[in-house]
């Protein structure tokens, strides 16, 4: 609501209007200051810039590809079905990691949890098989493979977030 109010004072402002201003003894007719005027005189509160996160090395690697397939179908859906391939390692490592740094019946959870989630992407890629890639067009083939790196990577980072997690404490 106030940044409405902001918004419509700043489009009365700007369209030359006049402020009236109410006193006991008389209505006196000012011109409104320009929008440069109101901005000196009164701080506009900017929305934080939120820097852009690092790149993972995974992603790195997988745009230095995508510039030499030369941004054809087929060659972006292999560099991304090589991210694919990458996350994967990057969860076998994670898990790797957690196994080292937990107790037993905590990874337990972790190693029930991963079975889980394969189960869950192996329907997945099934269904994302028979909806986008049996289409026409090779432009499939890379949304196919971008899906299902996007997938494997949102679960490994999962996993690293974990490894944070038990670090920080």
């Amino acid at each position: 609501m106030k940044k409405l109010i902001v918004l419509l004072s700043l489009i009365l402002i700007s369209s030359g209007c006049t402020k009236v201003q109410e006193n006991h003894s008389a209505t006196v007719e000012q011109q409104c200051p320009s929008c440069e005027e109101y901005c000196k005189e009164h701080a506009v509160a900017k929305e934080p810039e939120t820097p852009e996160p690092a790149k993972h090395p995974i992603d790195i690697e997988e745009e230095k590809c995508i510039k030499i397939a030369d941004t054809s179908d087929i060659g972006m859906g292999n560099c991304a079905l090589k991210a694919t391939e990458d996350w994967f390692k990057k969860i076998d490592k994670n898990l790797m990691t957690l196994k080292q740094i937990l107790p037993a019946d905590k990874y337990e959870k972790i190693a029930d949890s991963q079975k889980k989630w394969e189960s869950y992407i192996k329907s997945e890629f099934d269904v994302n098989e028979n909806i986008i890639y049996n289409k026409a067009g090779t432009i499939y083939y890379t949304l196919n493979a971008g899906q299902k790196r996007e997938t494997i990577k949102e679960r490994a980072l999962q996993l690293q977030h974990y490894i944070y997690e038990l670090n920080e404490l």
